[in-house]
């Protein structure tokens, strides 16, 4: 029996010959291994135990050959939810967020947030379960979603934190949001305006800012966007700065830049919960005792200096390379970023995110 020269036994290679593992004979193994007849239905009668230590099973080969074969599934996708109350007989109400890599995110009414202390959750969500593993990271899904979820387009029913959660696990894992986390809304959209307000305590008031919101239209743009990308609805490859809310459960804030509500500005308060209802920040106020609902827009860090939309301040201390660059220039401060806890400010056609110790205001301020 004369065999062919890449199975000829010789140099101790189990029988077959030093031939380069080649990706198209991985393929070719694997089919081989996933026959219904099994290895004889390929190989020569009599030959099989030689075929089988010449092709070895994918558990076998070297990592840097699997490595191509893999989808780059590494981030692990979670959804935290939190009971908030029932309507007996009809539905329940529920606050959701998602988790990626430990990192959670969810809508407000101030926008997207992100922390790593479940803040949303008072820490403790009364679910919390694993959804998948995905290709993308919790920046870019930041990102694709910032657009259609902006700050001041929360609704209690018509566009909430279960809005954005289905939308997010739809952009990480193809999936949608289980239905039974939002079956109050669902059922709110089809209640009269008095019913609601029975429901809620008086404390629903429709938002216009949400009246288009349709989450079909964002499902569209999130496949319609990876359309034209070929694989991601951000370009950009860069991350996000390292999540460091300055929003936390016994937190320590200033109040700022209330219309209604003047007298606060400048007092001391203290964070005590994220109220999941309507979005907002409730706060005990120092002077008075009185917990009050705030947007994060009306809160800073106590301590940090602080600066408003529109502010000019001048950059100082940087110290990398790429920041000294900037230092002594004068920016405009475009909002504070409370996941990070730092400014966003425009430098020339460039915009940075930079702590409030890195800036000095340009003109003198009455706060």
């Amino acid at each position: 029996l004369k065999w062919p020269f890449w199975l000829s036994p010789r140099n101790g290679s189990k029988g077959c010959g030093a031939v380069p593992r080649t990706r198209a004979r991985v393929a070719a193994q694997t089919q081989a291994q996933r026959s219904p007849m099994g290895n004889s239905a390929t190989a020569p009668t009599g030959s099989a135990s030689i075929w089988r230590r010449c092709m070895p099973f994918r558990d076998a080969l070297d990592d840097e050959e699997l490595a191509g074969d893999t989808a780059e599934a590494v981030n692990r996708v979670e959804l935290a939810a939190t009971e908030l109350f029932r309507i007996p007989g009809l539905a329940t109400a529920y606050h959701t967020s998602v988790v990626v890599n430990g990192e959670e995110f969810f809508f407000s009414d101030s926008g997207i947030f992100n922390d790593r202390a479940l803040t949303s959750h008072q820490g403790s969500p009364s679910e919390r379960f694993e959804l998948g593993m995905s290709s993308k990271t919790g920046a870019q899904l930041m990102r694709a979603l910032t657009a259609h979820f902006r700050p001041g387009s929360y609704d209690l029913i018509r566009k909430n934190c279960n809005s954005f959660s289905d939308c997010a696990i739809y952009y990480l894992l193809r999936k949608r949001l289980q239905s039974r986390f939002s079956a109050l809304e669902r059922l709110g959209q089809r209640a009269s305006h008095e019913l609601l307000q029975k429901f809620t305590q008086g404390s629903y008031v429709p938002n216009k800012a949400a009246e288009a919101y349709k989450v079909d239209d964002v499902l569209r743009a999130i496949d319609r966007h990876q359309e034209v990308s070929g694989a991601d609805v951000s370009s950009g490859s860069g991350e996000c700065p390292k999540s460091m809310s300055a929003l936390t459960i016994g937190g320590r804030v200033t109040v700022l830049g209330l219309k209604n509500a003047e007298h606060l500005n400048g007092q001391g308060a203290e964070i005590v919960r994220y109220n999941a209802v309507n979005g907002r920040w409730e706060a005990r106020v120092n002077i008075t005792g009185e917990v009050k609902a705030f947007r994060a827009e009306n809160l800073r860090p106590a301590g940090e200096m602080v600066f408003e939309s529109g502010d000019r301040a001048r950059i100082h201390s940087l110290r990398s390379e790429a920041g000294q660059t900037l230092n002594r220039q004068v920016c405009e401060v475009l909002r504070y970023l409370h996941d990070v806890s730092r400014y966003e400010v425009r430098v020339g056609d460039q915009t940075k995110a930079l702590r409030a110790e890195n800036l000095a205001p340009e003109f003198p301020t009455s706060r």
